[in-house]
């Protein structure tokens, strides 16, 4: 079966520094009200921290980068200013950037429409920029992309107008966009970890894996502790199916953070991956242990159970998953009963469809209603309680005439009691129905065969080849032809 299976100092320091160079032609303050105010103007213009939400909810770690700190001040551009990528401006825009710093802190829409009455074809590209910032921070990203363009467009080299764009277009899902964004602010010396890891990120969402992880990689050399970049590279790997790699990378973020369900979660993925699936089990039954598997989990927990042919263990993985299902959904325990029944666990089967009942209390919808009731018949036949069992399927049938199992449980029982009548009628209708096709003319076959009727199975056996061929099947039809041609001479 498969298994589907310490930062405000430093800060201060550089917003100081950048306010100090940016306007340092302006005279109109002493330089020193300019140091104390202008802090507090730019962490206000520049700080973005919205929730970008989960490209990968097994991932969730992968765009954390949002609340990092030192993210977050590069992102308020707190670095000195560089006259060939910075735009520089006169002595009226300062004045007026002086009135800005009050309304920031007290009014930001106050102070956005009076950038947007400041701000002209000939104004300075830093006033564009400082209102696509405030535009950010009030999450009205669409109007904040339209003045970073601006920004640009009057200032092609602008190094911070063309990350912070690129960062907004991934918070508007725009990741073609955002990517060229980034690659231009490498171009113009923005060289910065977490740049490249923004990069890795888009290519990762747009399923260019190779070059997601090269770039992962490159994020990692100025940044090796930083975690988002190591979980960019793993999912990376996994797309790739580089199992191996990813064994032994979350085998190193297990050892420092043990606890973390995700990570064992993760690496038993990539056990199934390398075909390890006793080694998969073991890492769910850590995260089972912690009391965080949930009902997917224990259901994979079970399926390999299943395959292993520890069948006891496979009822209390689907058990519990049942139990822990906050959802209360009905197919994955129906199914889970459907497998045990089919291993031949009739009273295990049985147990889970009692759950099922408790949980459901009894109210299904009508497939699966049915659906239950045809694996409780399969039961009373497996433990010779033939007669209620034939009663509830033929009802079954009468509601649902397309239940191809129920049909040929029916056509199986009338067979085995020599009712050859009926037993062609039932197997008759199973061979309408597509999914049951090939294995209903099978089993057919197989009852003609056993009434000695080869010639009536060849046709049956070679229509089931031509739709689903199989060497057990094709060697049981020679055999079957070989008999009709003796039997016919």
């Amino acid at each position: 079966m498969e298994i589907q299976p310490g930062n405000q100092g430093r800060q201060k320091g550089r917003c100081e520094k950048n306010s100090t160079l940016l306007f340092r032609r302006a005279m109109m303050k002493p330089m020193n009200e300019i140091r104390r105010a202008w802090p507090a103007l730019l962490a206000a213009l520049g700080l973005l921290a919205p929730a970008l939400g989960q490209a990968q909810p097994t991932f969730a770690r992968t765009m954390q980068f949002w609340k990092d700190p030192e993210f977050i001040n590069k992102f308020m551009a707190s670095y000195g200013v560089k006259s060939e990528v910075e735009p520089r401006i006169d002595a009226d825009q300062k004045e007026l950037f002086d009135e800005l710093i009050a309304q920031i802190q007290t009014d930001p829409n106050q102070a956005i429409t009076m950038l947007i009455k400041a701000i002209t074809p000939e104004s300075s590209a830093a006033l564009d920029f400082t209102l696509a910032n405030l535009y950010v921070q009030a999450t009205n990203y669409s109007r904040a992309v339209v003045h970073y363009r601006l920004a640009i467009k009057k200032f092609p080299d602008f190094q911070r107008a063309h990350m912070n764009l690129g960062v907004v277009l991934i918070q508007l899902n725009r990741h073609a966009e955002a990517q060229k964004e980034l690659v231009r602010t490498l171009e113009l010396g923005g060289e910065d970890g977490n740049i490249y890891g923004l990069i890795g990120y888009c290519h990762l969402i747009g399923e260019k894996y190779l070059s997601a992880e090269a770039a992962y990689r490159k994020a990692i050399l100025f940044s090796p502790d930083k975690l988002d970049w190591k979980l960019g590279i793993a999912q990376c790997q996994l797309q790739q199916q580089k199992y191996g790699e990813c064994v032994t990378l979350f085998g190193e973020l297990i050892q420092k953070d043990p606890d973390n369900a995700d990570y064992w979660l993760h690496q038993a993925n990539a056990y199934l991956g390398l075909a390890e699936s006793l080694k998969a089990a073991t890492n769910y039954e850590v995260v089972r242990r912690m009391g965080k598997a949930d009902a997917k989990v224990l259901n994979q927990l079970g399926d390999i159970y299943i395959n292993e042919g520890t069948y006891d263990l496979a009822f209390e993985a689907y058990r519990d998953a049942a139990a822990a299902d906050k959802n209360n959904e009905v197919a994955p325990p129906i199914r889970a009963a459907d497998i045990l029944i089919s291993v031949g666990e009739f009273d295990r089967g049985n147990s889970l469809l009692t759950q099922i009942r408790t949980i459901q209390k009894n109210q299904f919808k009508e497939a699966d209603r049915l659906k239950i009731l045809q694996l409780e018949a399969r039961v009373q036949l497996a433990k010779g309680e033939e007669a209620k069992a034939i009663k509830t399927l033929e009802q079954i049938v009468d509601r649902d005439p397309l239940d191809g199992e129920s049909l040929l449980l029916l056509a199986d029982y009338y067979g085995r009691n020599d009712d050859v009548e009926k037993a062609e009628l039932f197997f008759q209708r199973a061979e309408q129905l597509d999914d049951f096709e090939v294995r209903a003319k099978v089993t057919h076959a197989q009852f003609l065969v056993h009434h000695s009727q080869y010639a009536k199975a060849v046709p049956l056996l070679k229509s089931a080849q031509a739709k689903r061929p199989r060497d057990s099947v094709q060697r049981y039809l020679d055999q079957v032809v070989k008999l009709a041609r003796l039997a016919k001479g």
